[in-house]
């Protein structure tokens, strides 16, 4: 009860559109309390709402300018996230006991199907911040998948452990697994991900911003394997294309499943269409492909389009680029375009300064600290040490 007290949980009491149901509630994302209980169902649905209140913190963040003020994106959903580990813990799945004195179980242990999903997201959360010691601490939880979940028919669940597998392996900052070990935990987690994006209900919100989070992260892994493969120095790539090692046929297919896998998705989730973008351009570059159009897809994250962003334009074709994919184009275009794309002196360095500001302000130290490296090594400076 005393989520009611809270401003959040107040106001969802109030305004949130909720309903209660006569028949238990069946869901992927919380444990249902005392089926007979209205104030229980409220509350699974509450925890359930922060829980995509989180979730799209990280997965979709907003493209408007207060945005960029710090990385309250990032505190948001650490937020809405420990307020849904507290309701977790106080109102879980019934245990079944009976006593002569009561004739229904007791509400009583945790929600422990809602904790997983919330330990999910907080992990991604603190790698996102380069917080390695909380992500670590939370790791334990996201191993061990609920048995509910396990025995779940969807692939959903299944696709979310073995992407944070595969992202552990890559992203994480413990020991580094071998290039064949992070490419067969990739391929792993793109079987169950193409299976979920293949059988989910139309309509339901909180499933296409999940299978979102979980397709980023499985291109994010899948770039930051092919990235080990490159040249050190920004623009030695672009300058001397088959320098650095090829990607595989398999490394190269399992990026474009993944990819495709993110289109389909976009065609009924808008916020998707963003990443489609930056994502396009990665595999263009590691595929060796024309820069000329691998150019247009960064810039179409680089440009706010009037289309899309102004008022009163009609229906929203495409979704305005946020701080971070700004960013993160800036990242890709003055680290792998060739030299003849960048035309005026410095606009290397200056491309990667611009990303620095953004970042920073963002609080996304992973993207943070790969930029700083790479403005050091085209400064002919040491590099600085992962901490």
């Amino acid at each position: 009860m005393q989520w009611l007290c809270h401003p959040v949980g107040h106001r969802f009491f109030v305004d949130g559109d909720w309903a209660v149901s006569s028949t238990p509630r069946e869901s992927l994302y919380s444990s249902t309390g005392n089926p007979v209980d209205p104030l229980a169902q409220v509350t699974q649905l509450f925890r359930e709402h922060l829980l995509e209140r989180a979730l799209n913190c990280v997965a979709q963040p907003s493209s408007s300018p207060a945005s960029a003020d710090g990385d309250r994106e990032f505190s948001d959903a650490l937020g809405y996230l420990q307020l849904l580990n507290s309701c977790a813990d106080a109102a879980g799945a019934p245990a079944c006991t009976f006593s002569v004195s009561s004739s229904m179980a007791t509400a009583t242990g945790t929600d422990l199907v809602a904790k997983w999903w919330a330990s999910l997201i907080a992990v991604v959360t603190h790698w996102l911040r380069r917080d390695e010691e909380a992500a670590e601490r939370l790791y334990p939880l996201v191993e061990h998948l609920p048995r509910v979940l396990q025995e779940s028919k969807r692939p959903l669940p299944r696709a979310a452990l073995h992407s944070f597998k595969a992202a552990q392996a890559l992203l994480g900052h413990g020991k580094a697994e071998s290039g064949p070990a992070c490419l067969a935990a990739c391929e792993k987690a793109s079987g169950y991900l193409q299976d979920s994006l293949a059988t989910t209900p139309v309509g339901i919100s909180i499933d296409k911003a999940m299978q979102l989070l979980l397709c980023d992260l499985l291109l994010v892994a899948r770039t930051s394997l092919w990235l080990r493969q490159q040249p050190s120095v920004p623009g030695q790539a672009s300058q001397a294309p088959g320098s650095g090692a090829p990607p595989s046929a398999l490394e190269l297919r399992g990026f474009q499943r993944d990819l495709s896998g993110l289109r389909r998705l976009a065609q009924s989730f808008q916020p998707a269409m963003q990443r489609v973008f930056l994502h396009e351009a990665t595999a263009r570059l590691m595929a060796g492909a024309s820069p000329t159009r691998t150019q247009q897809l960064l810039d179409r994250s680089l440009r706010k389009r009037a289309s899309s962003c102004g008022k009163g334009g009609g229906m929203e074709l495409e979704p305005c680029p946020t701080r971070r994919e700004q960013a993160e184009a800036l990242l890709l275009a003055s680290c792998y375009l060739p030299p003849c794309f960048l035309s005026v002196p410095g606009q290397r360095v200056g491309m990667l300064a611009e990303a620095e500001r953004m970042l920073e302000k963002l609080g996304d130290h992973r993207l943070l600290y790969d930029c700083q490296q790479m403005l050091l090594r085209l400064g002919g400076g040491t590099t600085v040490t992962s901490s």
